[in-house]
């Protein structure tokens, strides 16, 4: 089906008129990043980083600010550097922020640094106390304590490469990842599946819910996003036989695919066309919010599709899902060195103020990214939820909280590194719809795609989870295999769209589904099964890279099951393990 009429381009909203505004939540944000990677270095991690050499403490602090030269060549624009360090006026801070604006080197900050130390009047000085201790272990020789700690610096590899490098590299293994879909090794893998006999043979087809996938592709390149590089658009997809295999299993259907603005028209054909379906659910970013005629535009077809379903059928609704965090509104500088939002505050503000009359066709939920103001109330007067209820109120709306939920076990704050539960979900309403609720639900970012660029500081990570599931303890969260349906074909897993269990145009939905009965592999995934680890490291030799760069279990197992030659490898295993109790 081609675009058509209910197509709706995203607009680039004018923003000259609010740069100062938008400069303030632009610095707002370095400076707390900025800030929050210091802090961790500072406090440990730089530390960490530099391992057990000799006067590891007293280089962890020179280094920490070594980090923070390039950390600001790496993020910040030369106009706004000078900006962002004005906010840190501490006396003992102040020649560091000097040299961090004038050096031109690292080394030249490392020189700088060594000469204002050795040079300063204040003897009780932690720093230059380090750097006295640091000499002498140079035998005072002070060019030798400038290349000791350049080497050291070097020897970390950060900031080894650019974004748009890494970006570049990451796009590469993702294409040679789809490009492994279904190839010969997963052909194999799949045939000794087929082998298997079946737990449950005459078990009907069904499920809790299914993903349908028309296309993967959004013109937006947030830095937390786990896709970079996305698989080309099916040449001749059948839509209608897609409607036809999930309508056959499922009542709950959540179409995506990164933003699907321009494949609208198949999520109303499907509303149209899926009878026993009563929850379609669909992930977008918010973009096509350009104004309140084409925000009213698509609510309107959306409910204009519900009730075209004939009186017969079972009573559907839409679940509407926008993403809406810090990274997908962020305050960015554009090619013409203007700020702007990435997605406006103001598309998101168009949406939450109209979608409400359209209930209960349509459920409106906020999909957001947990951050150290997940911990506390800072979440409501801080960061992008705040912004949003300053934007309603200037409609004069107001946002009135009628509940929240805390996560079910406590996690890492990344600012403060302290264990705590943090704000999950937000029951909210609009002052002009008290009856009708909006929900705001919170994840974490796992370190995929861009998201693996980022820094420590910025989101929360599942570290304490990933331990104890590598300890072997027990956990209540576990591996989604429930199966998600490609226009062009395949048909993978919601947590992992890189396992394909083949073809469902050629093999059918009946074979689709005794594999997912009978995979081992999909099934110890399900489970976190530490036996993929023993069989992983019997073909690479890099897993404890892998647990060290691992973000949390679901993050960690996706990585060990990347490549084609591995799955297939594991898969014999478990059969053969299997064969051998």
């Amino acid at each position: 089906m081609a675009a058509d009429s209910s197509t709706i381009f995203p607009l680039i909203l004018d923003q000259t008129a609010d740069q100062d505004a938008l400069n303030k939540i632009y610095i707002s944000n370095l400076r707390q990043r900025f800030k929050n990677e210091i802090n961790r270095l500072t406090k440990g991690g730089m530390k960490d980083l530099i391992g057990n050499r000799p006067y590891s403490q007293e280089m962890s602090f020179p280094l920490s600010y070594v980090y923070a030269w390039h950390w600001l060549r790496h993020n910040v624009n030369p106009e706004y550097r000078q900006q962002l360090l004005a906010g840190f006026k501490s006396p003992d801070k102040s020649f560091l922020m000097q040299l961090l604006i004038e050096s031109e080197s690292d080394t030249g900050f490392i020189d700088s640094y060594i000469d204002h130390l050795l040079k300063s009047d204040e003897n009780k000085q932690k720093q230059k106390r380090e750097i006295t201790s640091l000499l002498l272990f140079h035998n005072g020789d002070r060019e030798k304590l400038s290349k000791g700690l350049t080497d050291v610096w070097k020897s970390l590899n950060l900031f080894s490469r650019s974004y748009k490098i890494a970006y570049a590299d990451i796009a590469r293994e993702e294409r040679d990842r789809y490009g492994d879909m279904l190839s010969e090794k997963d052909l194999e893998r799949l045939k000794l599946v087929d082998e298997l006999l079946d737990p449950s043979p005459n078990r009907s087809i069904s499920a809790e819910k299914a993903g349908i996938i028309p296309a993967m592709g959004c013109p937006q390149t947030c830095r937390h996003c786990m896709f970079v590089w996305r698989p080309l658009k099916p040449r001749d997809p059948d839509p209608q036989k897609v409607y036809d295999l999930v309508n056959k299993i499922t009542t709950n259907v959540l179409f995506t695919g990164g933003d699907l603005t321009k494949h609208m028209s198949y999520f109303y054909d499907s509303i149209r066309k899926m009878e026993n379906v009563t929850t379609f659910a669909i992930l977008l970013n918010g973009d096509f919010a350009n104004n309140i005629e084409t925000t009213k535009k698509l609510l309107n077809e959306l409910k204009n599709a519900i009730d075209d379903r004939p009186s017969n059928w079972a009573k559907a609704h839409v679940l509407l899902q926008i993403s809406f965090d810090d990274f997908h509104q962020e305050v960015i500088l554009d090619k013409n060195g203007k700020l702007r939002e990435r997605i406006p505050i103001e598309k998101v503000a168009n949406i939450v103020e109209y979608t409400p009359s359209y209930y209960p066709d349509i459920q409106l939920a906020l999909l957001h990214k947990q951050t150290g103001l997940n911990f506390s109330a800072d979440i409501f007067s801080k960061g992008v939820f705040a912004r949003l209820a300053n934007n309603l109120g200037e409609r004069g709306h107001q946002i009135r909280i009628v509940s929240t939920a805390a996560s079910s076990r406590e996690k890492v704050n990344p600012v403060t590194g302290k264990k705590g539960k943090l704000v999950k979900d937000i029951n909210f309403t609009l002052s002009s719809h008290p009856e009708i609720p909006i929900f705001l639900t919170s994840s974490t970012v796992d370190s995929y795609g861009r998201a693996s660029e980022m820094e420590e500081g910025e989101v929360v990570k599942e570290y304490d989870l990933l331990h104890k599931v590598l300890s072997g303890k027990a956990v209540e969260e576990n591996f989604d295999i429930d199966l998600m349906f490609w226009f062009n074909g395949w048909v993978t897993l919601f947590n992992a769209v890189h396992i394909c269990l083949g073809d469902h145009y050629k093999d059918g939905l009946e074979k689709i589904f005794s594999r997912q009965r009978k995979d081992p592999l999909i099934h110890a995934l399900k489970t976190f099964d530490l036996s993929l680890l023993e069989f992983y490291s019997e073909i690479r030799s890099d897993l404890e890279d892998k647990i060290k760069s691992a973000s949390g279990p679901h993050q960690f197992f996706h990585s060990l099951t990347e490549e084609s030659e591995v799955r297939l490898h594991m898969t014999q295993r478990l059969i053969n393990w299997k064969k051998s109790q």
